[in-house]
């Protein structure tokens, strides 16, 4: 999406796109230097510094559109970031160095994903949350469109018997009687909203691969992390 909009010559398109890319990919870059021992201060500070090299040497210009997965690419980039930046990176001061997206409003999640993830190893950390984002976006990008067609209630009720997170016993008689709705048409409802939902997590895995032919395996590499 990003070499797309880089590709358009359009300075607001780039722009857009840059920007939508740090907000989605900073989460499980932050927690993989959570994890390996950085505080959160110096995390946050190195997750700036790393998209500003990106950008400032064009990086995913360079990058080998062919073959690769963002998810392995960005590691990649920011091990050897690491690497070869260290001292530089470290020696940013809050605030002194450039803002290249915005953390603090989802820091209390990203840290919360860091606790739940501290029994894995450095790169299962990185995964976990990478597909724990991957599922999070699909699933907005779905409520947004619900909403603008007047449906965000019904999704709200039946988004438990679809992306799970209930703590109680899901009924779905209770909840076609909560929505005014027959029973057969909850169902029909759930349905649809499923294959919506595929949809949407295939959209945003198919944004990070660069083959189209890379997508079923990596949705089946997102499954299998998800589900260990």
């Amino acid at each position: 999406m990003v070499l797309r909009a880089i590709d358009e010559e359009s300075a607001d398109s780039a722009q857009q796109a840059l920007s939508g890319f740090c907000e989605a990919y900073w989460p499980p870059l932050y927690s993989f230097l959570r994890h390996r021992g950085f505080s959160s201060a110096d995390a946050q500070d190195l997750v700036q510094g790393f998209f500003a090299h990106l950008l400032e040497q064009n990086t995913l210009n360079h990058a080998d559109q062919q073959k690769g997965r963002l998810r392995t690419f960005l590691l990649g980039s920011l091990q050897n970031f690491l690497y070869n930046e260290y001292d530089r990176a470290r020696a940013l001061k809050r605030g002194g160095g450039r803002q290249v997206v915005s953390i603090e409003e989802h820091l209390p999640e990203a840290e919360a994903a860091m606790l739940a993830t501290a029994h894995l190893s450095d790169a299962g950390c990185y995964d976990l949350v990478w597909a724990s984002t991957i599922v999070s976006r699909a699933w907005q990008s779905l409520q947004n469109d619900f909403v603008a067609e007047g449906k965000a209630e019904w999704l709200e009720e039946l988004r438990p018997f679809v992306a799970g997170g209930s703590v109680v016993p899901l009924n779905q008689e209770q909840a076609a009687a909560r929505l005014g709705v027959p029973i057969a048409t909850l169902r029909t409802w759930l349905s649809r909203l499923r294959q919506r939902y595929r949809e949407s997590l295939r959209t945003e895995v198919a944004n990070t691969v660069s083959d189209p032919a890379d997508v079923d395996q990596e949705l089946h590499h997102l499954y299998q992390i998800l589900m260990a």
